[in-house]
């Protein structure tokens, strides 16, 4: 063993030299970035309540009713509650219990325009704070948004706000029975809510004549979710409800409904609206297509069959497609109506079009909106800009026709503005022609012109030659004055010219779809 020197272990020890330090710190925190814009909850909020200052300012415009309307309202004004029992003149068609709840507003309030719309405008209002509920609880976060913004400015739901007529009931009336039927098939109600659908459902189609489609898709969904779960006492309780509505629906039809089905100018006016029967021929088939498209152009409010509105279809498909798949209750009582719908088009009792199918607009909204958010959702890896492209091409139709509807109503005749001036001008001795579809907004405005130098016209339209004939009658010496409303600009030039040969005539008064006319009638 080699021993150890003294100096070695007295020797001080070394110390390593640091001969550059390095030194890591962690990077500065950065301030957090704070997004630009508004949430997309915030900015549904704000068009729940732009949807519903629209409906009001659309009622509170109070335009001039337009020919419908005033046939409607020459029965309700002039008629007591039991005579609007027997069928209505002018050949109108209305439920009676909207007849009969707005005769009693007209007796409370009297016997205007805001008085008469009053139902209709009530109706909207609801019907969309109902639908809200509706959307949120079937569908997910982000079709419902969508959903709500479409209802928000469907141009047509927003513009019956505004009438005096039954459509908009009929769109409530489907909103609030579906609501309450989706608890029922999804098994969260309680008895009072069976009792409630029972009477409601009851109720319904006496206020509003497509009602019997929706509770028909309703009382599908009811009975299929019942039978498929197998749950004897639920289908018990169903077909109590539905036994409820078919005993009301049935006095309804017998003593009303059957008599207005009857009516052959309505079945005339609505010729090509029933589907044919039985739909065998390829034509019959594409009948089907081509009207089901309309329904998302009017009154759907998307816009042209070709563009817009078949758009707004293709999305309402893929919709139904996933409902079958995660929802297929709420996918019969949606769909259903439409079919039950044409079906009663096939038997010549309901016309399969235009307004009368404004019920439907909310089921398709919801069809819609799902449909867009699957295909929203399938095109997300593309970018956000790609999924917002695909909502906005399905926003654009309503957002148009919406933007049109803010500068005109849905029907803008000036036939008040024209009789007013009528009654400014017309002096004793002069005459007054009012032509045939000014007759209902006359009768309802009531000029204070005496009935014996009134002549009301015939309808001309089929054959403008009458107009000569009628005019040429009442044509004496002294000043005419014609009324005319509604009416064809080869009505107008036929009239004028009729009034030249009379005398010198001109129009001393127009408003859209409105004119009133002088003539200084010479000697013969």
């Amino acid at each position: 063993m080699t021993p150890v020197s003294t100096e070695r272990l007295l020797a001080p020890a070394t110390t390593p030299t640091i001969t550059s330090a390095v030194i890591v710190t962690a990077p500065a925190p950065q301030p957090a970035r704070r997004r630009v814009g508004v949430s997309p909850g915030v900015l549904v909020i704000a068009c729940v309540f732009l949807g519903l200052a629209f409906r009001v300012g659309v009622y509170l415009r109070n335009p001039s009713l337009w020919l419908d309307e005033s046939m409607l309202a020459v029965n309700v004004v002039n008629r007591t509650p039991l005579q609007l029992l027997e069928p209505l003149e002018l050949n109108q068609g209305a439920p009676l219990g909207f007849l009969l709840t707005s005769r009693a507003i007209v007796a409370a309030f009297g016997p205007s325009e805001l008085a008469l719309r009053a139902i209709p405008a009530f109706a909207s209002l609801a019907g969309f704070l109902l639908f809200v509920g509706f959307a949120y609880r079937v569908l997910s976060v982000p079709a419902a948004r969508l959903a709500v913004v479409l209802f928000a400015f469907s141009p047509y739901l927003v513009g019956y706000a505004a009438e005096f007529k039954q459509y908009e009931l009929d769109a409530t009336l489907t909103v609030a029975l579906l609501l309450i039927g989706r608890r029922i098939w999804e098994g969260t109600s309680t008895r009072h809510e069976h009792v409630l659908m029972a009477i409601g459902g009851a109720v319904a189609v006496w206020f509003s004549h497509p009602a019997v489609f929706v509770l028909g898709g309703v009382g599908s969904a009811l009975l299929a979710d019942a039978i498929v779960r197998r749950d004897r006492p639920a289908m018990k309780r169903n077909g109590l409800i539905i036994f409820a509505w078919l005993v009301s629906f049935a006095a309804c039809y017998l003593l009303f409904l059957r008599k207005l089905g009857l009516n052959p100018y309505l079945t005339d006016f609505w010729a090509g609206k029933f589907l044919p029967l039985p739909p065998v021929r390829p034509g019959d088939f594409a009948w089907i297509v081509h009207h089901v498209v309309l329904l998302f152009d009017k009154p759907g409010g998307f816009g042209g069959e070709i563009g817009m509105a078949g758009l707004a279809a293709v999305c309402a498909i893929i919709g139904g497609v996933s409902l079958a798949k995660s929802n297929w209750r709420l996918l019969v009582a949606l769909a259903a109506p439409l079919a039950f719908a044409l079906a009663a088009s096939a038997l010549r009792k309901y016309p399969f079009a235009g307004r009368l199918m404004l019920f439907a607009v909310p089921s398709l909204l919801v069809l819609v909106a799902h449909g867009t958010m699957a295909v929203a959702d399938r095109v997300r890896d593309l970018g956000t800009f790609a999924r917002w492209l695909v909502i906005a091409a399905v926003c654009a139709g309503p957002a148009n026709e919406c933007n049109n509807l803010r500068k005109t109503p849905l029907h803008a005749e000036g036939a008040r503005e024209v009789l007013v001036e009528l009654a400014k001008q017309w002096q004793p001795g002069d005459r007054v022609y009012v032509a045939h579809e000014a007759i209902p907004a006359f009768r309802y405005y009531g000029v204070p012109v005496p009935a014996d130098v009134v002549t009301f016209g015939g309808d001309n339209r089929a054959n403008l030659r009458h107009y000569r004939e009628d005019l040429h009658a009442i044509s004496e010496t002294g000043r005419l004055w014609v009324v005319m409303a509604h009416f064809q600009p080869q009505d107008e030039a036929t009239v004028l010219a009729v009034l030249d040969c009379l005398g010198a005539g001109e129009v001393t008064a127009r408003r859209p779809d409105a004119v009133l006319m002088r003539c200084e009638v010479r000697p013969r």
